[in-house]
């Protein structure tokens, strides 16, 4: 048991680092000057525009509380890697929060991929192109998405539980 334990707890702590750094990165670039150039080609798009600056803010507030969320993961998995208690209830609560994340980041991402579809649409059309918009990767992106965070977060909850692994946490 105490490998499974290193195991998912340096994973843990491992990905939680990774995301915090990818997420820091988000934050440290600056889309909206790529904004100003595409409106100076298509002066004629200002909702669509104003479209793309609402998923560019969306992207930064999902940045700053992934970087929050991961941060309280990395805490976890530390706390899981010295064999305490409180480190299996914060990768339990992490875990439901995840849960949570999962399905509220998918309706958001698909409402966003709704609009840029409409947003494309009219960019392809300044173009001169006579047909409409249409990225199905994006919709196949989206649900790959979900099961990424659904799939390992079950299977973590299950480990969380085994009666073996509480009673090594006490």
């Amino acid at each position: 048991m105490s490998r499974s334990v290193r195991i998912i707890g340096w994973s843990s702590a491992l990905f939680s680092i990774v995301i915090i750094l990818f997420e820091v990165s988000n934050i440290l670039n600056d889309p909206m000057e790529q904004l100003k150039i595409v409106f100076t080609m298509f002066p004629q798009s200002k909702k669509e525009m104003a479209l793309l600056s609402e998923l560019f803010l969306y992207g930064r507030i999902w940045s700053i509380y992934s970087i929050l969320y991961f941060c309280v993961v990395l805490a976890g998995a530390i706390q899981f890697l010295q064999f305490r208690a409180a480190g299996r209830r914060i990768l339990q609560i992490a875990c439901w929060a995840g849960m949570m994340n999962a399905f509220i980041d998918s309706f958001l991402s698909y409402s966003l991929w709704r609009q840029m579809q409409a947003v494309f649409s009219t960019f392809t059309g300044a173009m001169g192109s006579i047909s409409g918009y249409l990225n199905p990767l994006g919709m196949v992106t989206i649900v790959l998405g979900f099961l990424l965070w659904i799939i390992p977060t079950i299977g973590m909850m299950v480990y969380l539980r085994k009666p073996e692994l509480i009673a090594l946490m006490r």
